[in-house]
């Protein structure tokens, strides 16, 4: 297992960071593992001791820093507050701390597991710490390889209907693997929450996703448990999250009313008319590489 940095944003769950826990018990280098909180909460002793407790590193980012480099693209919440503002911080960290490879796991996750297209597609086991290193490690390979920015593993939510055995799925969410020489520039703050960032990078043309299911995480709903951004879907009732690509991508992305979610007003993405088509140009290069068009790639990380 590869010494992998991982990078969990958190808010008021000092006492209760299941993410944090799980990768202790996958038997993770916990000097690697560093927590982010803003200087604004009311409980960062309380993180302080906790993060001692496990062996894990605390970081407390400047919260006005991270508003003023934020691009509120729709109706803020009144607290002016984000999970995507604490990522964007990480990346001050990881280039003071010479990181260029690095994984983002939100602070609520109790299980890693496998699922395999086997005996009906019902074969699910919980991944041991060999298997999460082993994924991460080919992730790595893979990103460094293709020269990729982002890229992600799926969550449960990703098969509801059943599991599916794809080998890639277009979208990134809670688990988001991060090389630092290629990465976008919607984690600056031009894009404000997950599914605007990875949606954006497929809207210019870049390729991102995730892997199928060889290893997802057990998904926990973040909008029912205390602490964390529950307070914050409360402060909008879920609308900025869930309006915020309808309004970017209106031509590729809709709201609509989710039945299973007790009508829900949700996103839904139509990936036709906004993934990138794999070309293969008659030089030998192909576009999955992020900088394979290096004018294009300047301007997309603000390099221009």
């Amino acid at each position: 297992m590869k010494d992998t940095f991982l990078f969990i944003p958190s808010y008021h769950r000092p006492d209760n960071m299941k993410t944090v826990r799980l990768f202790q018990r996958l038997g993770w280098e916990m000097s690697h593992i560093v927590v982010f909180i803003d200087n604004e909460t009311d409980d960062k002793d309380q993180y302080a001791e906790s993060c001692e407790e496990y062996g894990c590193r605390l970081y407390i980012f400047d919260m006005d820093e991270a508003r003023r480099r934020y691009d509120y693209i729709h109706r803020p919440s009144a607290s002016l507050r984000s999970a995507g503002q604490a990522r964007n911080m990480m990346q001050d960290y990881a280039k003071e701390n010479g990181i260029d490879f690095y994984v983002v796991q939100d602070d609520d996750s109790s299980c890693m597991q496998s699922l395999f297209p086997l005996h009906n597609m019902k074969g699910k086991y919980i991944a041991d710490g060999e298997c999460v290193g082993r994924i991460f490690d080919m992730v790595e390979d893979f990103m460094r390889k293709r020269h990729i920015g982002v890229f992600g593993l799926p969550q449960t939510g990703d098969f509801i209907g059943g599991v599916k055995p794809y080998t890639y799925i277009r979208k990134v969410m809670n688990t988001t693997f991060y090389l630092l020489p290629y990465i976008y520039r919607g984690e600056r703050g031009v894009q404000d929450d997950d599914t605007s960032t990875f949606t954006g990078i497929l809207n210019n043309g870049l390729f991102t996703g995730s892997t199928g299911c060889g290893l997802s995480l057990l998904q926990t709903m973040s909008a029912t448990q205390s602490g964390g951004l529950t307070d914050l879907y409360e402060e909008c009732k879920l609308l900025n999250k869930s309006l915020v690509t309808p309004i970017q991508y209106p031509s590729a992305i809709y709201a609509e009313k989710q039945k299973m979610n007790g009508n829900r007003l949700h996103h839904r993405i139509n990936y036709r008319y906004l993934s990138p088509v794999i070309m293969k140009s008659d030089d030998g290069r192909d576009n999955i590489a992020w900088d394979t068009y290096e004018r294009i790639f300047r301007l997309l990380t603000n390099q221009d």
